[in-house]
Parts: C-alpha cells; sequence; structure tokens
C-alpha cells in the first residue's frame, strides 16, 4: 500500500499527490498508469538486455536468433514501439475504509492461492474446487471447477515466489529503523492526534463446539497444528524423484514439462 502524499524532503510540510498534467485535478491521483507502463517496459527491456549480453538468459530454438546483437537491438526497437498497458485496481466502491485494508493485507501476506475451503474433492486424477464465472451480468457467481490433478499443481506452484523474493518490503519511511519518528512525522504535519494505547481484550476460553447434527457437544480426541509447506514438501511424495512436485523446478535448473521424466 502506497500513501497519496507524504512529508516533504527538508521536513517542512505535507505533500500531497498531483497529477503530473492536470495540476487543478480535484479527484485524488497517486500514479499514472501510462507513465508506469513506460517505466515498466523501459526497467525490462534493459534487464533483459543485460541477461542476454551476459549469457544468463537462454535463447535457443525459434528465439537463438536474437543472440546476435544487431538482430537483439532491433528486436527491441520494434517491442518498444507498442505501449504497454498496466492494470491498477481502485479501492472497493470507489473508496477505501481501514477495514479494507487490513482484509486485503491479511490475505495477501498470510494467504495461499487458494483456500482449503473452496477445495470441494479430489477424486479420478482431477480436482474440483470453487472459483468465480465470466458472467458479468450475473455477478460473477462462483461455480465449481474441475482440473486435471497434474494442471492443478502447475498452477498452484506458479504462486511459488523465486528465491530471494518476499511477499511485502517495508521500506522508505516505514523501514523498522525510521517507521517510529516518520509516523510521528506524518501525525504532526496533519494535525492527527497519536493514537491511545489500548488494554489488549481478555483472553475467554472459547465454547466447545456442538454436533450439527445432534446438537450434543462435542470433545476433542486429538489436537495437531497446521503443518507448514516445509513439512509438507518434506514427506516422500515430494522427495521421490520418479513423482514430480512444486518443489523440482527449485532442484532442477531447467524446466521440465509435464509429465515428469527423471534423470536415467
Amino acid at each position: 500500500m502506497v500513501p497519496g502524499g507524504g512529508p516533504a524532503l527538508d521536513g517542512g510540510g505535507w505533500i500531497t499527490s498531483r497529477h503530473p498534467t492536470q495540476r487543478n485535478r480535484r479527484k485524488p491521483f497517486l500514479v499514472d498508469n501510462v507513465l508506469l507502463g513506460q517505466t515498466f517496459r523501459e526497467k525490462f527491456t534493459d534487464g533483459f538486455r543485460r541477461l542476454v549480453r551476459r549469457g544468463k538468459l537462454r535463447l535457443e530454438g525459434d528465439w537463438a536468433w536474437l543472440q546476435e546483437p544487431q538482430e537483439l537491438e532491433a528486436w527491441l526497437t520494434k517491442v518498444t514501439q507498442s505501449d504497454w498497458n498496466v492494470f491498477i485496481e481502485g479501492p472497493p466502491n470507489g473508496k477505501s475504509d481501514p477495514d479494507h485494508v487490513l482484509k486485503y493485507l491479511a490475505r495477501y501476506l498470510t494467504g495461499g492461492p487458494i483456500s482449503d475451503r473452496r477445495i470441494i474433492c479430489d477424486e479420478n486424477d482431477h480436482v474440483t474446487f470453487w472459483a468465480r464465472s465470466k458472467d458479468k451480468a450475473a455477478g460473477n457467481p462462483s461455480r465449481p471447477f474441475s482440473l486435471p490433478g497434474k494442471e492443478f499443481v502447475r498452477r498452484w506452484a506458479m504462486h511459488i515466489l523465486p528465491k530471494g523474493y518476499t511477499r511485502s518490503r517495508r521500506f522508505g519511511g516505514y523501514h523498522g529503523s525510521k517507521r517510529k519518528h516518520y509516523l510521528n512525522r506524518c501525525r504532526e504535519l496533519l494535525a492527527i492526534a497519536n493514537p491511545q494505547p489500548t488494554a489488549p481484550p481478555e483472553r475467554t476460553e472459547p465454547s466447545p463446539p456442538i454436533c450439527p447434527r445432534c446438537e450434543i457437544e462435542m470433545c476433542c480426541i486429538h489436537k495437531e497444528q497446521r503443518p507448514s509447506w516445509k513439512k509438507v514438501f518434506e514427506r516422500r511424495i515430494y522427495a521421490d524423484p520418479s513423482i514430480y512436485s512444486p518443489m523440482h523446478h527449485c532442484r532442477y535448473k531447467g524446466f521440465r514439462a509435464f509429465p515428469y521424466e527423471p534423470d536415467g
């Protein structure tokens, strides 16, 4: 999440984000999607050119001709002549309350590609799950979808971040060493009182669950914590090299398409 303004570099006042060309625009503005697309295009092509020159990007088959410097520059010139579109999703209903921000961040930082409650069944080598349909006229209602097990795992594995990447980073004024001073300065410039510390809520013992059929209080027979993904991938089915698993893309340098074929 990025605020629509911040303290001036000299600390003398608050600067609100404004449109680069429409200075009298009243509608809140954060970033121009056209400028963002141009900047992303420039960064992407520069990184692509750098990887090719250093030999870190393998261009084979139909892309082998890009190994020639002249051909590479001609292709990049053609690519940069078209506009690159970026999508910036606005807040729900045109505004964003603190509750909306917290719910979004909670799902983004702690959620996975798909929640367990959306998975209906796993039968006959197919996984059936709930997902929203593309029927906008009906409000995109949820309906069951089915995918082959291998395709479901492949799509799930696409959400695994590469090594060294994290879901969220704090930088600038929100860095751990500057956050407290930065927030105090923002509240001072915006004339916002510091929030009063609140006492933690009293912990109450949860009531025992009730059976939905006979409506009798149930007792716990066995309880264990949900295993981490590290523990899940350490199980035999994922450690066996003859069985494809999402972790194989981290163990081998090359990409292996389905079905997985072990070495030898």
